[in-house]
């Protein structure tokens, strides 16, 4: 199978709306609204990429999993993914906890010691750890599971099925009644179950590639157009208490993961230099973007900079200097090989 452009395209541009995402949920932390319109933007901001991000991301990586499942078998796919998912998880674990606590509490203008502390959770590498965890099951099951990938799933049905489903499993949703997200070392059952569902529609998308691959192109603008009614209804009655907002928020995560990879299946097929530097660059982007975010949030935050000023600046310095380090630090390095498998030689 020829690599698809459109799926890295959409993993690349996925990770730049996360550092986005990142700036503008965590922004209120470090200053208040300057006004209720303002506030209701950067909410509507955050709220509206948690919708289908993540899941998006567990869509994809479903589907390159099982490639790599059929293409290596299963002992290579298992030490594939222990190289490339738990190796850089228990390296990066640690070191970045502590980067989170000192960059988000401005340790070095307050003196906060954030060294005294294990970390208790995974923080943003949680991804990583659901992954390595959905992974074992694909490798240890690899059989009856593959029988069962390759059977006729309509997509119509499996997409109802998970906005049906997605309301009545537990832990799926916080406060807000949005998405939640599992840190801890003892994930949500609930929230484990729901991204596993997610996963392996990646890996039906992969073993039925012409009639999920076809579904998701054809019905992308339809998809993404119920998204952005559906969400903006949930906005609009999310506080009201009514019966029915849990499946209209269940909607807008369906229609919103698969309509946005349905719109680059479609519409991004090709990949240019910049986009395929970027998707080169993600994993390490992803890993270290969130101490940057916390910084400059903290740094813009104390000197008077706005809320929609500081979320864009913390956005573009974020991704320049990770592009910049992944250029300088990584992709010429053993660094590259260990998050990418390859590394890349320095022109003469």
């Amino acid at each position: 199978m020829e690599r698809l452009a459109s799926l890295d395209n959409a993993r690349a541009t996925l990770l730049l709306l996360g550092v986005l995402f990142h700036a503008s949920v965590f922004v209120y932390l470090y200053q208040k609204p300057e006004s209720l319109g303002e506030f209701l933007l950067v909410v509507y901001l955050h709220q509206f990429l948690h919708v289908f991000r993540m899941p998006a991301f567990f869509v994809i990586a479903g589907f390159f999993a099982s490639y790599l499942l059929q293409t290596r078998g299963p002992n290579k796919f298992l030490r594939n993914r222990l190289q490339r998912i738990a190796l850089p998880l228990l390296l990066f674990w640690i070191p970045l906890v502590f980067a989170n606590s000192w960059t988000s509490q401005g340790a070095w203008l307050t003196g906060r010691s954030t060294f005294d502390v294990l970390p208790i959770d995974f923080g943003h590498l949680w991804f990583l750890y659901f992954l390595i965890l959905f992974c074992l099951v694909l490798w240890a099951f690899s059989s009856p599971l593959q029988k069962l990938l390759i059977k006729r799933v309509s997509p119509h049905l499996f997409l109802l099925f998970l906005a049906a489903a997605l309301p009545l499993i537990p832990g799926v949703f916080d406060q807000e009644g949005t998405l939640a997200t599992s840190t801890r070392i003892s994930p949500d059952p609930g929230l484990l179950l729901l991204y596993f569902l997610i996963f392996l529609s990646g890996a039906l998308a992969y073993n039925q590639q012409e009639l999920w691959l076809t579904f998701l192109r054809e019905r992308a603008l339809w998809l993404f157009g119920v998204l952005l009614l559906s969400f903006t209804i949930f906005f609009v009655i999310q506080d009201w208490g009514l019966v029915g907002t849990r499946w209209i928020y269940a909607v807008s995560v369906i229609s919103g993961t698969y309509g946005v990879l349905g719109l680059f299946l479609r519409f991004a097929t090709k990949q240019n230099k910049a986009f395929k530097f970027i998707s080169d660059a993600s994993y390490w982007l992803y890993l270290v973007h969130l101490p940057l975010v916390f910084f400059f949030l903290f740094s813009l935050g104390i000197n008077g900079f706005g809320a929609i000023a500081t979320i864009l600046l913390t956005s573009v310095l974020t991704i320049v200097i990770g592009l910049v380090t992944y250029k300088v630090f990584v992709r010429h390095t053993f660094i590259s090989t260990l998050l990418n498998g390859k590394w890349h030689p320095l022109k003469s």
